[in-house]
């Protein structure tokens, strides 16, 4: 059977694909998973990692499945190459058939600057993997959602696949957000919008990460959520991101 590696950024952004996960797992794929951050600007990092355990055993990923890199939160952006060195060794170590990583949305920027290292690591590595990628949440929606997409990519030309769910991965999926009890305030509104009707109607959204994405222009002409954060006294703006790129490919690193 084939092995799929997930990268997430954080505990707890493992919910929006959990449901896909767990198919995966019942239908006999060896699944791995990889946490770059403990997630502790949220709550003790200690706590987020034993919540993310308790929700990947009921999703039915082995302990030995589980990988934390344990790099700072919120601090990707400014160790762009000992992270993408730390996860190219995980996909030479695991060889995966299939690789998911969070969506380039403009939602978080360590969502955003994991789905480039991940373009980095795949190329670095010369991996075969399929190489996808998977929506959290970012602020294009349409006014009357508050302007905000949840588990829902913005519109785009690229052709998007629905990991149509069972009864049973809805549940499991639900379960595994009641897991991240330090995150109730987050969970709270992903359950409501992400419930039982619209996931069995929909199930959950991924598609090929382009081969030739462009780092240096914004995911989407909205609002990027991440800038109306101050998570540093100026803030974190694209333009961030987009220096942060630029360095990390000046000093010799493969180009996406």
């Amino acid at each position: 059977m084939s092995t799929d590696l997930f990268l997430f950024a954080h505990p707890d952004d493992d919910v929006f694909v959990a449901g896909t996960m767990s198919m995966l797992v019942k239908a006999g794929h060896t699944v791995h998973a990889a946490w770059l951050t403990s997630g502790d600007a949220r709550g003790d990092p200690a706590m987020r990692e034993a919540e993310l355990c308790k929700a990947m055993r009921i999703v039915g990923v082995a302990e030995s499945g589980i990988h934390l890199l344990r790099l700072p939160n919120r601090g990707l952006l400014g160790i762009l190459p000992t992270a993408a060195d730390k996860v190219a060794k995980i996909v030479v170590q695991l060889n995966p058939e299939r690789i998911f990583t969070t969506a380039y949305e403009g939602g978080h920027i360590d969502h955003d600057a994991l789905n480039f290292l991940t373009r980095m690591a795949y190329q670095q590595t010369g991996s075969r993997a399929g190489l996808y990628e998977f929506p959290l949440y970012n602020r294009s929606g349409p006014f009357y959602f508050w302007w905000w997409r949840i588990n829902t990519f913005y519109p785009c030309m690229e052709e998007v696949v629905y990991s149509r769910l069972t009864e049973t991965a809805v549940r499991i999926k639900h379960l595994a957000m009641r897991e991240y009890a330090s995150q109730w305030k987050d969970m709270l509104p992903f359950r409501l919008v992400l419930n039982k009707k619209r996931m069995l109607q929909t199930g959950e959204p991924y598609r090929q990460l382009p081969p030739d994405r462009d780092y240096t222009v914004p995911p989407h002409a909205g609002k990027l959520n991440y800038e109306g954060w101050s998570t540093s006294p100026t803030g974190t703006t694209f333009i961030d991101f987009r220096k942060a790129v630029a360095d990390f490919c000046s000093e010799g690193n493969p180009r996406p």
